[in-house]
């Protein structure tokens, strides 16, 4: 389990803003068509296809554009909802810029370590957005103290190599080893995470008018969702696995491996080494 307390996760389990409505042209139509009903009350026995009625019905769903519109606005100026260039105008208030190729969910979490390490500086925060930084082939990173006055970060990679590559881990010192980086007295040190391999072989059954092309490409969206998954602290559970297998059409699910939940600790990451599996028939 990760060690450090803030991801983007915590942001999206948050209840939904009051300032978002929750939109219904149904219900817009219905206020309308009281409120015309109350002002004119000799048109109270109005036919669907009079063409008041259609009038209102522009009107309700001309109104219900601009409420979502206005939705949009509203999540556009939260954390948890921009995209694009109005997470970059965030961003911006904070002084973080969307490095080169980074997407938005590696920003969005630069921009919160960036506000955490503004509470107390030379913190796990301070560090953890200047690593995050210092290079878009930096995933995610571990900091923490295995003595007084050290730091520890602990450098995960993207993409799906088995070890850490040195270069990275040197663009990484190179900027939390900065002057108006590194606190005076802290002793810095910067290492890869631990990789714990994982291979995952399971059995497959379709139901009878399931297309082959789903079981085709379940290896593949498990990689990739395991990828995305899989950062630091981040324990790997059997639960999870039979729940990204078990897609519509997919009938019955025998995980043979791994046979038990993969426990990690906040300075390891699972890697993938491996996807086998077998189509094992169809059944309904």
């Amino acid at each position: 389990m990760s060690a450090y307390p803030v991801t983007v996760a915590d942001l999206a389990s948050l209840p939904p803003p009051q300032s978002i409505e929750e939109l219904s042209f149904e219900r817009i139509f219905a206020e309308m068509l009281q409120d015309f009903r109350a002002r004119y009350p000799q048109y109270s026995a109005l036919l669907a296809s009079d063409p008041a009625i259609k009038l209102i019905e522009v009107a309700a769903y001309r109104e219900l554009l601009l409420r979502a519109r206005i939705n949009e606005a509203a999540r556009a100026n939260l954390l948890a909802f921009a995209v694009g260039n109005d997470l970059e105008h965030l961003g911006a208030f904070y002084g973080v810029s969307r490095l080169p190729q980074e997407q938005d969910e590696p920003l969005r979490r630069r921009i919160r370590a960036r506000i955490m390490g503004f509470a107390n500086a030379g913190g796990a925060a301070h560090y953890r957005y200047w690593a995050l930084s210092a290079s878009p082939e930096v995933a995610d990173v571990a900091v923490d103290s295995p003595g007084p006055g050290r730091v520890r970060i602990s450098v995960l990679p993207t993409g799906h190599s088995d070890t850490v590559p040195e270069a990275l881990l040197d663009t990484v010192r190179a900027t939390v080893l900065r002057d108006d980086v590194r606190v005076l007295t802290d002793t810095v040190e910067v290492v890869p995470v631990s990789l714990v391999p994982v291979t995952v072989s399971a059995q497959i059954w379709l139901y009878p008018d399931t297309p082959m092309a789903v079981f085709d490409g379940l290896a593949s969206r498990l990689t990739r969702e395991l990828a995305q998954a899989a950062v630091l602290g981040w324990d790997l559970t059997r639960s999870w696995l039979i729940g990204q297998l078990q897609q519509a059409g997919i009938h019955k699910v025998a995980l043979l491996s791994p046979d038990a939940d993969i426990r990690i600790h906040s300075t390891q990451a699972v890697r993938l080494t491996d996807v086998q599996l077998t189509f094992a028939g169809r059944d309904r």
